[in-house]
């Protein structure tokens, strides 16, 4: 009998589905820093064979999701305070260059925005954590995604994938959050609408530190964002 064959690319996207599940799990503390991957289990729990799970977990490791140890294989990446404190000064520093070279986004794009808040406001209000990130990191990337800086955009999405999973827990913890980013992010949807490339940058620069920021070694550490 001959093997059924696997469609073309059909490993590769099988690969990206396991990584993006195995972050979702990590985001929702299903898997614990410093917990070591179960890679059998792990595949069951996702319904993918071993070969695409690796592929995945090689994946994350070169994000910094997750980290090789000898002796123990793969554990999700533990991040301390220090750590933290030089990702979010990373992002900001990307996040500004990426703001400052944005284009004029068009009615729809400028409907998109409005579209994914409104859906992050209803994920609060359910406190669905998964969605709530979703959506947020949704809403940046369609602005950095006005940016020809690729290079950037690759690095700040690589920052803000190691990270999450600790952005997370910290963001409940905020009892302002919801009227906060709700009004933060309607500002900048109207500073990019009259193009104030100037004004944008603020607002993020503000967004990304003030009510859910919390002071880690001098440098505050991005919660909600």
């Amino acid at each position: 009998m001959v093997a059924e064959s696997r469609p073309a690319g059909a490993e590769p996207q099988l690969t990206l589905q396991a990584a993006a599940q195995i972050r979702g799990l990590i985001i929702d503390r299903v898997l614990l820093p410093g917990e070591k991957i179960r890679q059998v289990e792990l595949a069951e729990r996702i319904g993918v064979s071993r070969s695409p799970l690796r592929e995945a977990l090689r994946t994350l490791e070169s994000e910094g999701v997750v980290t090789y140890e000898i002796n123990r294989g793969y554990v999700v990446a533990r991040l301390d305070d220090e750590d933290l404190a030089q990702i979010h000064r990373m992002r900001s520093l990307l996040e500004d260059e990426l703001l400052r070279t944005v284009k004029r986004p068009d009615a729809a794009v400028l409907n998109d925005l409005k579209d994914l808040n409104d859906k992050m406001m209803v994920a609060i209000d359910e406190r669905n954590i998964a969605e709530v990130l979703r959506y947020n990191r949704e809403f940046h990337f369609t602005i950095f995604d006005l940016s020809s800086l690729n290079q950037f955009r690759r690095e700040v999405r690589r920052l803000w994938q190691m990270s999450e999973g600790y952005s997370a827990a910290w963001w409940w913890r905020q009892p302002e959050a919801r009227k906060r980013i709700n009004a933060e992010h309607k500002s900048i949807i109207s500073a990019l609408r009259r193009f104030d490339l100037d004004r944008l940058v603020e607002i993020c620069a503000a967004h990304r530190t003030g009510g859910f920021e919390q002071p880690v070694s001098g440098v505050t550490r991005s919660a909600a964002r």
